[in-house]
């Protein structure tokens, strides 16, 4: 039998790994992160430490075992009140809470890191968390909260 010059083997091997080795060198080029991400990375770096009180976040699912929250959060003023986005990763993921103090009543939603409202807890000073059953309502103050941040997100 005739010898080959080059083996079958090795060209086999290299139809595999040159592909993956292609999509694994970036040339020059940085991934595009999504909005989340860079939200996430944004309020990570530049948030303060901070603990929340669980009453709210517990009707949203988010549990300490009755202590409270560990959190990073931003907090700035708005031209209807004051806004503050937290980011929580006691789920081992990391997700939103958003929340803002307007007419006598604090509002909060929590969402994941793709801007997914999960729940919403509306929360009068003096009395108790309750959660948001009018999903229209919910759904257009989140959207309103979630604008803020983005218009003051870096990088957007």
């Amino acid at each position: 039998m005739p010898q080959r010059s080059f083996p079958r083997r090795a060209l086999l091997g290299a139809a595999f790994v040159l592909p993956l080795a292609a999509c694994g060198t970036s040339g020059g080029q940085t991934k595009v992160q999504s909005r989340g991400d860079r939200m996430v990375r944004w309020v990570y770096n530049t948030g303060t430490e901070r603990m929340m009180a669980p009453d709210a976040l517990t009707l949203m699912g988010i549990t300490n075992e009755g202590r409270d929250i560990p959190v990073r959060l931003l907090g700035e003023n708005g031209s209807d009140g004051r806004y503050v986005i937290a980011l929580v990763s006691i789920r081992k993921v990391y997700e939103f809470v958003l929340h803002r103090f307007h007419n006598e009543v604090f509002i909060f939603h929590n969402c994941d890191r793709n801007f997914k409202r999960l729940t919403s807890v509306r929360y009068a000073r003096n009395g108790k968390p309750t959660v948001i059953t009018d999903t229209a309502f919910a759904e257009v103050d989140f959207q309103q909260q979630l604008a803020f941040w983005v218009e003051r997100m870096p990088g957007r």
